[in-house]
């Protein structure tokens, strides 16, 4: 895939902040804390400073007195992708209809950066930033540590440009989790074993803005009917003996295409209170080895919100057949058609939905060993469980009617009052390892490296979440600045392509007959490339 010459800077000022994605897709990569990441985030052993709120919350005893940390984050990111047409079998089906699929032989890439703000909806932001702070306090002679903090989970959005062909895998996508209060509590049980807790209160917001397209078999076959039926097909596939009660049935108000929108879906929620807890235990086993272990829970979020439809050509047929006086002269019958489909005169309906979002469970085991005096290895095993994403419900006030219309024609996911978009991920179990060496008494350098395997298989990749396997190379040093003070340095790189022949994908390019529902580049190779540079750094220090 040639490369676009096109990137976007992405700027994150994050203050104390850690950012535990639990089992997102970018876990760990954005929380800012240098530290970690230049140990190839394999630090549930060797837990860094305040950011143990997320990393093993057991790691907090080791904290003195009052502390707090800044953070800042500065990367370039490009996010692009390409169409192709090379399968010979779609090829010869779209010349034997006379169609192109406009898409074919297309390039798209990421025009703004986004975030999900509380209280309002997508919002572009050429530098995304985010004021986030925490504390620590330890009580002089006291076993116990307390710390909470404000930060950011989860901070993902982006932007296409109108005319970018992209769009039909989001125009706009945003996906925010805020966590405004994590209070947290560590004791040290021994010299040498600690337990942890915190607990998380955010805010998750969600915004989608899609033109549906879906290319399918199906939608082709209805083309092909309305084409013979009101005569724009020179080679009719279909014999039609229309009788004359039918002859008043208006379906040709408009001519669809299998490659046009079928609708306009805006979708935006948001839930102001989502729980979650982190569990963590810090043995040191001797003066050589010392074991760490976290649990990061569950939180099934139910986020509110509006669901908004324009449907395109599909209403000025809809509109046809309930104009038509095969209904009878009478407008009743034409009015109870029309609310049967569900469908407003203009196209355009807007009802109140939930959408039901699961953040996975995540379990790390850790270890920290002095290998020689003055070099310290760390090595992690996390395992999430990324299999609850198997599928994404948004469930409507009431029944759509134009939506069960597709549910009627055997459109899998499709209901009157629900829409389910398939996902099916699998857990995953990766690892993470890091080396540090003390230079000398104020100076450490860090190498670390996280081979990740994408929870996605390779049967439901699309370029929705364009993830796959990511390899995280990132280097770094701590200096300390006084016997209160230090400062952390780490540059990180990482990159993922995808290559989805056509028909390989359920969740975006297959080629079956009835895959309708969100299946807007079937018939064609999805390729994609992410690839991100950070650089990143954080301050501790007494107060």
């Amino acid at each position: 895939m040639r490369k676009l010459e096109v990137t976007k800077t992405l700027t994150l000022l994050i203050i104390f902040a850690c950012t535990p994605s639990h089992g997102q897709m970018l876990q760990n990569l954005l929380i800012g804390n240098a530290k970690a990441i230049s140990l190839g985030n394999a630090v549930t052993a060797d837990p860094p400073g305040i950011d143990s709120i997320h990393f093993n919350p057991a790691g907090l005893a080791r904290l003195k007195g009052r502390q707090y940390e800044l953070k800042f984050i500065v990367g370039d990111v490009t996010i692009e992708g390409e169409f192709q047409l090379n399968d010979q079998s779609v090829i010869d089906d779209l010349e034997e209809r006379g169609l192109t699929d406009p898409l074919a032989g297309t390039k798209t890439s990421v025009d703004k950066m986004a975030v999900y703000l509380p209280g309002g909806k997508h919002t572009d932001l050429p530098v995304l930033m985010a004021p986030l702070g925490g504390i620590s306090y330890n009580p002089e002679g006291s076993n116990f540590t307390f710390a909470t903090g404000v930060y950011a989970p989860m901070i993902l959005g982006m932007t296409r440009k109108e005319d970018d062909p992209g769009i039909v895998y989001g125009e706009n996508l945003s996906i925010t989790r805020i966590t405004y209060f994590s209070p947290s509590v560590a004791y040290q049980m021994t010299d040498r074993l600690s337990v942890g807790l915190s607990v998380g209160l955010s805010f998750m917001g969600v915004a989608v803005k899609i033109p549906f397209r879906s290319p399918s078999k199906l939608i082709g076959e209805i083309v092909n009917v309305t084409n013979d039926l009101c005569g724009r097909s020179d080679d009719p596939k279909y014999i039609l003996d229309v009788p004359d009660s039918l002859l008043d049935l208006d379906v040709c108000r408009a001519e669809l295409s299998p490659f046009d929108p079928v609708f306009k879906l805006d979708y935006n929620a948001e839930k102001h209170r989502s729980v979650t807890y982190n569990l963590g235990i810090l043995w040191e086993a001797n003066d050589w080895l010392t074991l760490g272990m976290t649990y990061q829970s569950e939180s099934v979020d139910k986020l509110k919100g509006s669901f908004d439809m324009e449907i395109l050509d599909l209403n000025a047929i809809l509109n046809g057949l309930a104009n038509s006086t095969i209904l009878g002269s009478n407008l009743l019958l034409n009015q109870i058609f029309r609310e049967a489909v569900g469908t407003p005169e203009d196209g355009f309906l807007s009802v109140h939905s939930e959408i039901t979002l699961t953040t996975p469970q995540h379990l790390a085991v850790g270890m920290s060993v002095q290998v020689l005096p003055k070099l310290k290895m760390n090595f992690d095993v996390k395992w999430t469980e990324t299999s609850k994403w198997d599928t994404i419900v948004i469930d409507f006030e009431h029944n759509i009617g134009v939506v069960g219309l597709f549910s009627l024609l055997g459109v899998v996911g499709a209901q009157p009052g629900s829409l389910t978009a398939p996902r099916g991920y699998n857990d995953t179990v990766n690892w993470g390892i890091g080396f540090e060496y003390a230079y000398n008494s104020k100076l450490d350098l860090r190498l670390g490296y996280e081979p990740r395997k994408t929870g996605i298989p390779k049967d439901k990749r699309d370029f929705l979440i364009p993830l796959g396997d990511l390899d995280v190379i990132a280097t770094g040093f701590s200096y300390k600045l006084s016997k209160t003070s230090s400062v952390d340095f780490a540059v990180v790189y990482t990159k993922s392509e995808m290559f989805i022949p056509a028909g390989s994908s359920t969740n975006g390019n297959d080629t079956r007959f009835h895959n309708v529902l969100y299946n807007p580049t079937a018939g064609l190779d999805t390729l994609s490339l992410i690839e991100i540079f950070l650089i990143e750094t954080s301050y501790r220090t007494t107060f």
